[in-house]
């Protein structure tokens, strides 16, 4: 088992964690960056500040699709702080392990991909982009592939052929994608901002989705102004 186990019955801050392999961290680590340990406030009672963007291709964790439909997006409510975000660690392609919280004071944007998935595919040049224009200014972006055992193989070829210079993390149980999009959608992405709190969430992606882009950007720029 690698990733975080967590429960759904918790209020913020009042999580019962079960460590597995990778290590949620609460306690002293986790309450210097504001994080909730065990995926608390993630998902439940309102995990999107504002409304949740959502775009039309989407495929679910194990599955394989094809972008194919139309989009649909409705932008976040830029203006409204979200749930803090739960911290977590996970094993890291490159070796070792990363954690959220040690990203204390940067903007970070969490895409939960999988090598089956070809809209999270076809959406990643886009998040290349994204992080080489916006790294210097405080941004990170972790990677976090959903692939299991019978596919993880496959992730090391995927990151080199997309140039995937951003920390690429494996969630191979899911749990960490559980915790923070119980529906299990690819591509998901979570924008947290520098005091931990989630401020943006959007599912799916659709080539040509300019207005989706546009919100995930608008989103990037003011949680980087804010210091």
């Amino acid at each position: 088992m690698r990733g975080v186990r967590c429960t759904r019955d918790f209020g913020v801050g009042e999580a019962i964690v079960a460590v597995v392999g990778a290590v949620v961290r609460t306690g002293l680590l986790a309450a210097a960056f504001g994080f909730v340990g065990a995926c608390a406030g993630a998902n439940g009672g309102g995990a999107t500040a504002g409304s949740t963007a959502t775009a039309g291709s989407t495929a679910t964790a194990g599955s394989t699709m094809d972008a194919t439909s139309t989009a649909t997006t409705t932008p976040a409510d830029l203006g409204q702080r979200g749930p803090m975000a739960s911290d977590f660690e996970l094993p890291l392609l490159a070796g070792g392990t990363m954690s959220l919280s040690q990203h204390l004071g940067t903007v970070v944007l969490l895409d939960f991909w999988s090598t089956s998935c070809d809209p999270c595919l076809r959406e990643m040049p886009e998040l290349v982009k994204l992080y080489k224009e916006k790294k210097a200014q405080g941004f990170e972006l972790l990677a976090i592939s959903s692939d299991g055992p019978d596919t993880v193989s496959q992730v090391t070829a995927i990151a080199r052929e997309k140039n995937m210079i951003f920390p690429v993390l494996l969630d191979q149980d899911t749990e960490v994608l559980d915790c923070y999009n119980p529906k299990g959608q690819l591509p998901f992405t979570v924008l947290v901002d520098r005091r931990g709190s989630v401020v943006l969430r959007r599912a799916g992606y659709q080539p040509g989705d300019e207005e989706s882009m546009r919100s995930l950007v608008a989103a990037i720029d003011k949680a980087l102004a804010e210091k």
